[in-house]
């Protein structure tokens, strides 16, 4: 996966935020979609998915969603289904299931991922729009500083809050 998506502070006010396992499982969502319109040869059917969907099945999303992860935070496919359905329910993805595959579509993609600000050829417009982070002086303010390294990335964020979350379980 190559890009990026456009995360809004706005999901801290989600239910999702609170459970970090569904959490992965929407940011998966969110970067397995497609970012515009492509086509799919499975078994010499042609599959057209548009912007905000992907094609997956329950093996294909337990592999993806444990890969680099300790195995104590693996998670069943069938599990990892039952939350997509979850997803379903809330109103965020629908799904369309055959007996091979189902296409997942985010709802409402284009609201929250969609480009504000067409990319130039040599895409300064989006670098510089990406570099303006308006919260810096709040942050500089802060007698606690966060430091940012690549030690420190998503990835880590995330093992983190797993940890939190399975001592919160255990207890």
């Amino acid at each position: 996966m190559q890009g990026y998506i456009k995360l809004y502070r706005e999901i801290t006010q989600n239910p999702i935020w609170q459970d970090p396992p569904k959490l992965r499982l929407w940011l998966l969502c969110l970067m397995k979609a497609n970012h515009k319109q492509a086509e799919l040869l499975i078994e010499n059917q042609v599959i057209n998915l548009s912007a905000g969907q992907f094609l997956t099945g329950r093996l294909s999303l337990e592999a993806e969603y444990n890969r680099n992860i300790p195995k104590k935070y693996f998670v069943s496919g069938k599990t990892l289904w039952r939350w997509l359905k979850l997803l379903e329910s809330k109103g965020a993805v629908s799904i369309k299931s055959t007996n091979k595959y189902s296409i997942v579509t985010i709802l409402n993609w284009d609201k929250y991922q969609r480009s504000d600000q067409p990319l130039s050829s040599n895409g300064s417009g989006i670098n510089q729009q990406l570099a303006t982070n308006n919260n810096d002086k709040n942050v500089n303010n802060d007698k606690k500083t966060y430091h940012t390294s690549k030690r420190h990335s998503n990835l880590a964020i995330l093992d983190s809050l797993l940890n939190q979350y399975s001592i919160e379980k255990e207890t």
